[in-house]
């Protein structure tokens, strides 16, 4: 069943209990009318066969002559008898056989004379005590009243399902509109489910949640479009660059096969290609490591000064900068960044710095969370604008570079930011050289 139907059927269900309830309270109600009614007309017939009743004081009842009690009320068959220890003396018409010849109760200490008033097979039956062994029976032909029930009932039940209906097809009629978005959204992402086309996007069309549901889906293809692509590059150069140092070794063993080269300039190769292999494997194992950093309490400020020592860098610093991190990760970043500004800046001046303070901009995830700023600022030649945006990209290298590299080295030091619910910032030195800024949030205490 669509959702379309079940919206209607729900509908058509909620408008039937509404009216069945209220139609219920409306019946008890209207036969409770009707009783009143029938039992007061019921009381005044009783009453006038008192008026034409003489009781005499040792119980022997005499009729007033040419008296008219036995006429019920207009409208009704009535029915009357006077009984005496169990036999009729006197009778108004026949009665039914299913009334019972029942003397009422003895009226409680206090009472006068009791009226008791039953139902029996469409029988309205009023039992009045005169005195011991001896009672006045009337009855009132209730079927008028069962009638105007049964109606009243049909009524309730044909309007009942005559609007449930109504409501159905209105509801029916006025979600299709209403859901065409969600079935749009729907059936797009079936298509994407079974083509795995992840250009496919959904109209945003209607209003409210529809409409933004519908942004949220686009939104989301968006970003998995662009995470996609981003994937398919980074495969397509993580190939790349692996088989260059394959091809490097295979033409160099060729060489060796063939008499041109000696064994130890094959080693000399090889180990060099191997250690580029090795680092660039243990790059993307770094990037691979993404939500999976296993943090510890570490000194950053220890981490930071050891580093720049053995880089022959000035460290510039607290003496001591506790975080919760990976130190393996912040170890492997701030090694990239040394060993970038060896390898671009060679003879340059290195400091390496360290400090806690704000953003420069608010991070959305924690706008009020103290952020380890870790810098390495170099003299050298420096990035240019474009290269300067582009450089955290997996495998960039910026034109006309002749160093060797993979182009892995910023893209691991942004991971292990954005791992550390931080980011990395590259500007100008002045008044020139390359610096680089990781921020890293800070969730524990720190001291200096």
């Amino acid at each position: 069943m669509t959702l379309r139907a079940r919206l209607a059927l729900f509908i058509a269900v909620t408008i039937a209990l509404a009216l069945l309830a209220q139609g219920v309270f409306g019946y008890l109600s209207f036969r409770r009318l009707l009783l009143y009614n029938l039992d007061r007309d019921l009381g005044s017939y009783v009453g006038r066969l008192l008026a034409d009743l003489r009781l005499g004081s040792e119980g022997d009842d005499r009729l007033r002559r040419g008296g008219r009690a036995g006429r019920g009320p207009e409208g009704y068959v009535a029915r009357a008898r006077l009984v005496q220890d169990g036999e009729v003396l006197r009778a108004w018409g026949e009665f039914p056989s299913t009334v019972p010849l029942l003397e009422p109760a003895p009226p409680p200490p206090g009472s006068d004379r009791p009226m008791e008033i039953r139902s029996y097979s469409g029988w309205r039956v009023a039992s009045l005590r005169l005195g011991p062994g001896t009672y006045l029976q009337a009855a009132l032909q209730s079927q008028q009243v069962e009638n105007s029930l049964a109606n009243y009932r049909s009524t309730v039940l044909f309007t009942v399902l005559l609007i449930s209906l109504l409501g159905a097809g209105v509801a029916f009629g006025l979600s299709g509109p209403a859901l065409r978005p969600l079935q749009h959204l729907l059936e797009t992402t079936a298509r994407v489910a079974h083509s795995a086309d992840l250009s496919l996007r959904v109209p945003e069309v209607g209003g409210g949640e529809l409409r933004q549901l519908s942004q949220t889906f686009n939104q989301m293809m968006d970003r998995l479009s662009a995470f996609l692509r981003r994937e398919t590059e980074f495969t397509r150069n993580a190939a790349h660059e692996l088989r260059t140092p394959l091809a490097a070794m295979r033409l160099q063993l060729d060489s060796y096969a063939s008499g041109q080269a000696t064994s130890e300039e094959t080693l000399a190769v090889v180990e060099e290609e191997v250690e580029r292999m090795t680092r660039l494997s243990e790059a993307l194992l770094v990037l691979a490591r993404e939500g999976r950093s296993q943090r510890i309490a570490c000194d950053l400020a220890a981490l930071a000064r050891a580093m720049a020592g053995e880089a022959g860098a000035a460290y510039e610093g607290p003496a001591r900068l506790e975080l919760s991190a990976d130190p393996l990760l912040l170890r492997q970043a701030l090694s990239n960044l040394l060993s970038n500004a060896r390898k671009y800046a060679p003879g340059a001046e290195v400091r390496v710095g360290l400090e806690l303070c704000e953003p420069p901009y608010k991070v959305s995830d924690h706008p009020k969370r103290a952020f380890a700023l870790l810098s390495v600022t170099d003299t050298g030649p420096g990035m240019s604008p474009e290269a300067l945006e582009r450089a955290p990209e997996p495998f960039f290298r910026a034109p006309g570079n002749r160093v060797a590299g993979n182009g892995l080295g910023l893209s691991v030091v942004a991971q292990v930011a954005q791992a550390h619910g931080g980011f990395l910032r590259l500007e100008p030195n002045s008044p020139h050289g390359l610096r680089a800024e990781v921020w890293l949030a800070v969730e524990g205490d720190s001291g200096g």
